[in-house]
C-alpha cells in the first residue's frame, strides 16, 4: 500500500497537531514533486494543510485548489467579510474576516493542480486568479517563497495580488502558508509533553483499606 505523505502546521497544544508531534515521520518530497507557479503535483497521495495568515484588500476572497485536468474547484479558506472593520481599513485576520483559518487538501498522485483565488466586491464577482501565470494571461499574481522541499519544514508562504487592487506590484492582498511548523503562543499540554507515570502496584502499605 502506498504511504500517504502529510504536511501539516505544527501547533502543539493549539488544536492543529503535526503528525511529527506523535512520533510519525513527516514525509520528504522527491525531486520530481512540484509546489510552485509552474505546477502543484506530487508522485504520491499527499495531504497539505493550509493556514490563512492575513489579507489586505477591499475584496472578499476565497482560496482553493483547481484540478487542471477536470476543472474541478475545491474552496478551502473563505473570508466571511472583506475586512475586520468594514469602512475603516482593509485588514483581514483569522477569527474575524476568516472564521476557519485552517483547511487541508489531499493532492492525488500524478495529478496536476493549481491554486486559485476568487474575489468579489460588494457581493458581485470581481476576479478569479491562479497561481499558474499561464491561466492569468501570462501575468504572475501569486508568489511562492519556497518550493515543495519546504513543506515539511518551514512551510511555503503564498502571497497573492488579487487583481482587484490598483497596485499590480503588491503581493499582500491575501496571504496563506502551506505545511511547515508555525509557532504558538500557548504552551504544550503536560499530557502531550510527558508520559503519565503508571500507578504503583498495591502493597501492604498502600493497599485500599478493607471493610472493618
Amino acid at each position: 500500500m502506498a504511504q500517504l505523505a502529510k504536511f501539516r502546521n505544527l501547533l502543539v497544544g493549539c488544536g492543529a497537531i503535526a503528525t511529527a508531534a506523535f512520533g510519525t515521520m513527516v514525509q520528504s518530497v522527491s525531486a520530481a514533486e512540484q509546489f510552485n507557479n509552474q505546477a502543484v503535483q506530487f508522485d504520491r497521495d499527499t495531504i497539505v494543510e493550509f493556514q490563512f495568515l492575513s489579507s489586505n484588500n477591499a475584496a472578499q476572497s476565497t482560496f482553493g485548489v483547481l484540478n487542471t485536468a477536470t476543472g474541478e474547484k475545491t474552496p478551502l479558506i473563505s473570508e466571511t467579510r472583506a475586512t475586520d472593520k468594514p469602512g475603516k481599513n482593509f485588514t483581514g485576520t483569522a477569527g474575524k474576516s476568516v472564521r476557519k483559518p485552517f483547511a487541508e487538501f489531499t493532492f492525488k498522485s500524478g495529478t496536476a493542480y493549481t491554486l486559485y483565488l476568487e474575489s468579489s466586491l460588494k457581493g458581485k464577482p470581481a476576479t478569479t486568479i491562479y497561481s499558474a501565470p499561464d491561466k492569468n494571461g501570462g501575468t504572475q499574481l501569486a508568489k511562492f517563497d519556497n518550493d515543495a522541499t519546504a513543506l515539511g519544514t518551514q512551510g511555503v508562504k503564498i502571497a497573492w495580488n488579487d487583481g482587484v487592487s490598483g497596485n499590480k506590484s503588491d503581493f499582500n492582498q491575501f496571504l496563506v502558508i502551506a505545511g511547515g511548523g508555525i509557532g504558538c503562543p500557548c504552551k504544550p499540554s503536560p499530557v502531550m509533553s510527558a508520559p503519565i507515570a503508571p500507578e504503583p502496584a498495591p502493597t501492604r502499605n498502600n493497599a485500599p483499606a478493607g471493610r472493618g
